[in-house]
């Protein structure tokens, strides 16, 4: 039987080889103990070896967005395959080429309710595009898998033997991985957008450094008012300086109040963490076309152009040059921008001031993810407009909190200074995460704790205090467990030197000053 089981492991990792997966995240047991052995043997791949399955998930995640490559997840058989779903969720939602190899029990096995025995085939339903159920002398080519999604592999091997430790003397080609194209032409409803909408504005979300050359060039040509995220790349980028709205607070309001009533939203890239992107399921006159890599709209209703970001934007022109009168709106923008300066210096310890003031002593191209909840709004709303170079990441598929620190660890680069800001309940999620860090290659990594004491997102809209989570705990602990090193901050050092090595830093706001800050945007 351990013949077999060897036999049927080889045929699975060629096929996931030839397809152009070099890494591969395994959380051993012992119904995967012979992909573990044969992963072992090929020095060509690197394996990243996890002791629980769920942050090994979300560290492939990272990897992939780091690499734009293909990353393996190797679980055994039982709860373990579970522990995906939640990074399975993520990668659908942002088309991530995720591959799930999950070992199984015999086939024989299902709905025995024997140990270790769950119903596997099926467990991620519609979120993988492709799922194959494979046992002993089946076979298949994984070139079916498109690669703009998760690909779940679920493979049924007998009782492990010794001879699931059999020597592997083979030499195994290593594949390129090329994603399926998208072949999409509905550029039509870009132009027909255009043609109907007197008032645009445009909103880019997340983008890939590949593509953002082509859409700068688009969005000067437009000359629409285009509010820019900090994941699309473009968000301080100068060229764009005269088309840049910088807040979205209230404003639908504050664009009809200055003559330009918005009608239409123009969305390119991922969606957009902005609240004007939920008021649209109750804003009935305003059109909406998104233009995505991902084929999902956002929203119940609107255009999706699902396509190629880089070659759409490369080739698309202009069928007419509409002009949008849109500088009463910019000019009251830019004040309100002025006025948010003057109430972060005289707020400098509020949640939201200490976010600006972070923003302006982290290094030049650094890489920062921020984490879900309220750590991603602070930066979109407060960062410095100074164009650093940086390069900004985050989970936005399903917007959970999840995993979040693993996805951190498997996007940090060992050629930049590698920066996560998380909130506190995001980092008790995800604790295991670190035990990752002797595998890689030495990494300048700062991982940013904003302790406020809990859920305080919730805290404007639900008065019941359950919402919170409220917590009297600190970090310090999490970092010498670690053996990290730590620092806790009530304000921003004047001078902030980067780490050579792992640092955690528990950034302690002030609430009073923070609820002060939150009453006076309210006045302006």
């Amino acid at each position: 039987m351990g013949f077999m089981n060897h036999e049927l492991a080889l045929h699975v990792i060629e096929q996931a080889l030839q397809y152009g997966i070099k890494e591969f995240c395994v959380a051993p047991g012992a119904r995967n103990a012979a992909f573990v052995y044969l992963l072992a043997q090929i020095p060509t791949i690197k394996v990243y070896y996890w002791s629980e399955e769920r942050s090994a998930a979300f560290f492939a995640v990272g990897r992939i967005k780091a690499t734009h490559q293909p990353i393996a997840v190797v679980t055994t058989s039982g709860t373990a395959v579970a522990e995906l779903l939640p990074a399975t969720i993520e990668a659908y939602y942002t088309s991530l080429p995720l591959l799930l190899i999950t070992a199984d029990r015999p086939r024989r096995f299902r709905l025995s309710g024997a140990p270790q025995s769950i119903e596997q085939v099926g467990i991620f339903s519609c979120y993988t595009i492709l799922e194959k159920d494979l046992a002993e002398n089946e076979f298949f080519q994984l070139d079916q898998w498109s690669g703009r999604g998760p690909c779940h592999l679920n493979v049924c091997f007998e009782e492990p033997s010794k001879n699931d430790n059999l020597e592997c003397a083979r030499s195994f080609s290593m594949g390129i991985f090329t994603p399926k194209p998208i072949l999409c032409d509905d550029s039509h409803l870009l132009d027909e957008f255009i043609q109907k909408c007197q008032f645009p504005l445009v909103i880019v979300g997340a983008l890939n450094q590949n593509e953002t050359t082509p859409i700068l060039s688009f969005l000067r040509h437009l000359k629409a008012p285009v509010y820019l995220e900090a994941q699309s790349g473009l968000r301080e980028n100068s060229l764009l300086e005269n088309l840049r709205i910088e807040s979205v607070e209230d404003v639908w309001n504050c664009s009809s109040q200055h003559g330009y009533p918005i009608d239409g939203i123009l969305r390119i890239g991922g969606i957009p963490t902005a609240r004007l992107w939920r008021d649209l399921e109750e804003t009935n006159n305003v059109k909406v076309c998104s233009i995505s890599e991902n084929p999902f709209a956002g929203l119940t209703n609107g255009n999706i152009i699902h396509t190629s970001l880089r070659e759409f934007f490369k080739n698309y022109r202009l069928s007419s040059k509409p002009i949008y009168s849109f500088q009463a709106w910019k000019n009251a923008n830019r004040l309100y921008q002025l006025e948010l300066l003057k109430l972060f210096e005289e707020e400098p310890l509020a949640e939201l001031s200490l976010f600006h003031l972070l923003s302006k002593k982290i290094s030049e191209e650094s890489k920062i993810y921020v984490g879900n909840s309220l750590p991603i709004r602070e930066w979109d709303q407060a960062a410095d407009w100074t164009n650093k170079h940086f390069q900004v990441f985050a989970n936005r598929g399903a917007n959970g909190i999840e995993g979040q620190l693993s996805t951190f660890l498997g996007l940090a680069s060992p050629e930049q200074n590698n920066w996560a800001i998380l909130g506190d309940l995001t980092t008790l999620y995800d604790m295991i995460a670190p035990w990752v860090i002797h595998q890689i290659q030495p990494l300048k990594v700062n991982v940013v704790v904003v302790n406020n004491s809990g859920g305080q997102i919730f805290a404007p809209k639900f008065a019941h205090p359950s919402f919170l989570n409220s917590h009297q705990l600190n970090f310090k602990a999490f970092a010498d467990f670690w053996g990290w090193e730590y620092d806790c901050w009530h304000e921003i050092p004047t001078t902030i030197l980067g780490s050579q090595t792992s640092r955690l830093i528990e950034l302690v706001p002030d609430p009073s000053a923070t609820d002060r800050l939150r009453k006076k945007m309210q006045r302006m």
